[in-house]
């Protein structure tokens, strides 16, 4: 007799009426998304021009495959880089970018998603091997993580100019 109830709760609802709830809720999530991609790629695009340096949402510049064998969290799996902001510092070129990166093997495998930052020469030639990747301090949302990054400026004025919010969201 639950069973009956349960299923006269349920009856009145359509198939056709179901499934165009969930096609309307997997829209609005989406539209939920590109927005909030779009508000992050405008604010990093801001940080990138304050610094002189310049924004690309994609690893346009194989940053990937620069900064694989030198990757510091061993054991990561599945990296992906993207967000990169990068641009030229004295002899070195200078990458700042998000790095998607799964651990764990035995029990639960997990995502972490860090901000992320190398240099290397600008000379092809040079003998000199990449610098070390370093990450951001984990405690900081992720846009705190691009501006504590940032390039060191002779003027303190320079660095003042915060494209975040007080509540850590770009």
């Amino acid at each position: 007799m639950l069973g009956s109830e349960i299923l006269s709760v349920w009856s009145p609802i359509s198939p056709g009426i179901a499934l165009g709830v969930l096609v309307t809720l997997s829209c609005v999530a989406a539209l939920i998304e590109a927005l909030s991609r779009s508000r992050r790629r405008k604010c990093l695009r801001r940080l990138a021009a304050n610094w002189h340096m310049t924004y690309s949402p994609r690893d346009r510049l194989r940053v990937l495959a620069k900064i694989v064998g030198h990757f510091p969290v061993p054991g990561a799996a599945d990296i992906f880089v993207r967000d990169v902001i990068y641009g030229g510092q004295g002899e070195q070129y200078r990458y700042v970018f998000t790095v998607e990166y799964t651990t764990g093997v035995i029990r639960g495998k997990r995502r972490q998603f860090r901000v992320a930052t190398f240099s290397e020469s600008r000379d092809r030639r040079s003998s000199h091997a990449p610098g070390p990747v370093t990450f951001a301090p984990e405690h900081l949302a992720v846009p705190q993580q691009y501006e504590a990054l940032g390039p060191l400026r002779a003027d303190p004025a320079s660095r003042s100019t915060s494209f975040i919010s007080k509540s850590g969201r770009m």
